[in-house]
């Protein structure tokens, strides 16, 4: 009687508990009007993809906001390397770029022209140039890279982080990065598959500069929110997932 009496208490006790590293509740901060703007952005990225840009017509974005974040998006067009033209992310990286400024703040550079030099393979281009100019201005917490990765690979999202490096010894932005992530739903995350340490990285050219860098190698299945509505309700849920991560770095 003793034994199943201690059961039943032990049984309760565990049922009512708080579940151990669970997040409380939080209000939805992202409206069916975020969407139709990042839409019309992935559309207009992915019209001008191919086309390049003409007397001197710029071919990259900068949105400058006050929150200690820079969001690139080197490869939302086509990028010129070894040649010839690579084929692009797709134009939802801008489009996350570009909201990721208006809900959160951040600092975005995204591409919106065919790039004559690719911003993730080498640094003598002025997409970088203009990189090194933020930081020195803006002083950022991180440079978080996006870009699009084949929907035939398993992950939602790999961490590329030069295996660790690039975080600058704060493995919490990570840590941080892949909560938020889980909680919105991507939840197969894959580490440093795309580790970022080949050539002339975007994350490699940050911490060089003294700044912590993740390169997010997203599934396309979660950047194409003109697709119809599971792929807008896919974008809104990574939209959520950054847009709250980013609310959270303070200086």
């Amino acid at each position: 009687m003793g034994s199943k009496l201690a059961l039943g208490i032990l049984v309760l006790a565990l049922s009512t508990a708080p579940a151990v590293g669970k997040s409380p509740l939080a209000r939805a901060i992202i409206e069916p009007a975020h969407i139709v703007e990042a839409i019309k952005l992935q559309r207009q990225a992915d019209e001008a993809k191919d086309r390049p840009p003409q007397n001197g017509e710029p071919w990259f974005a900068v949105l400058e906001g006050e929150r200690p974040v820079i969001v690139t998006a080197p490869h939302a067009t086509s990028p010129f390397r070894e040649g010839q033209y690579r084929f692009s992310d797709g134009g939802g990286t801008a489009a996350l770029a570009a909201m990721l400024h208006q809900l959160a703040g951040v600092t975005a550079i995204y591409t919106t022209r065919a790039s004559p030099s690719d911003p993730n393979y080498e640094d003598d281009n002025d997409f970088k140039r203009k990189l090194a100019a933020l930081v020195a201005k803006r002083r950022p917490l991180l440079v978080l890279d996006l870009h699009g990765s084949h929907p035939y690979r398993p992950y939602d999202v790999d961490f590329g982080t030069l295996n660790g490096a690039s975080l600058l010894g704060k493995p919490d932005l990570l840590q941080k990065l892949e909560q938020n992530l889980r909680q919105q739903g991507l939840l197969n995350v894959s580490d440093n598959y795309f580790a970022a340490s080949k050539h002339q990285t975007i994350a490699k050219f940050a911490a060089s500069l003294g700044v912590p860098a993740i390169q997010l190698e997203i599934s396309s299945t979660w950047l194409t929110p003109s697709d119809g509505n599971l792929a807008a309700h896919r974008f809104a849920q990574l939209l959520q997932a950054l847009a709250r991560y980013a609310r959270e770095i303070e200086q």
